[in-house]
């Protein structure tokens, strides 16, 4: 083949390929981002409500009995959080976080509930590890919404 027909295929292929959109991100969705950060806002309340009751003098065991139906109001948002991210097509990275943040926080309400108690260690610990799944859910959600000129090199 010779070597001009080459390099026209080449360039036709290149040109093809600019035409085309190639899509790898789900699109930025304002929706979830205020869905991630209201529930995030009931988890970080609900942490500090049982770090504050170990806090007081005299504390006696937290009993999950005291705590279940916060332990359910929050795990049924996170399952909405979970439904909405698996249903946005290219959408990986935020419905392993959502995944991750509920199978944590199903983790943690199992242990409660075994227990009857929640060491107020582990809640300052578990509530710090929500804070950062919480932010990686947001800075991937915020890198959806880029403007497009900052977000394809090749439309500069």
């Amino acid at each position: 083949m010779p070597l001009w027909r080459l390099l026209a295929a080449g360039l036709l292929l290149s040109l093809l390929c600019a035409c085309t959109g190639l899509k790898l991100v789900a699109d930025h969705d304002a929706e979830a981002a205020k869905g991630i950060t209201e529930t995030s806002a009931e988890v970080f309340a609900f942490y500090d409500k049982l770090i504050d009751a170990r806090a007081e003098p005299g504390s006696a065991k937290l009993a999950y009995a005291g705590y279940a139906a916060d332990w359910g109001r929050i795990e049924t948002r996170l399952r909405v959080m979970e439904v909405r991210e698996a249903a946005r097509p290219l959408n990986a990275e935020s419905q392993r976080i959502a995944r991750t943040i509920l199978e944590f926080w199903q983790k943690y309400r199992a242990a409660h509930q075994k227990n009857g108690d929640y060491p107020a260690a582990l809640a300052a610990i578990h509530r710090d590890r929500f804070q950062r799944l919480f932010t990686a859910a947001l800075v991937a959600e915020r890198a959806k919404g880029l403007a497009t000129a900052d977000a394809d090199p090749g439309k500069d």
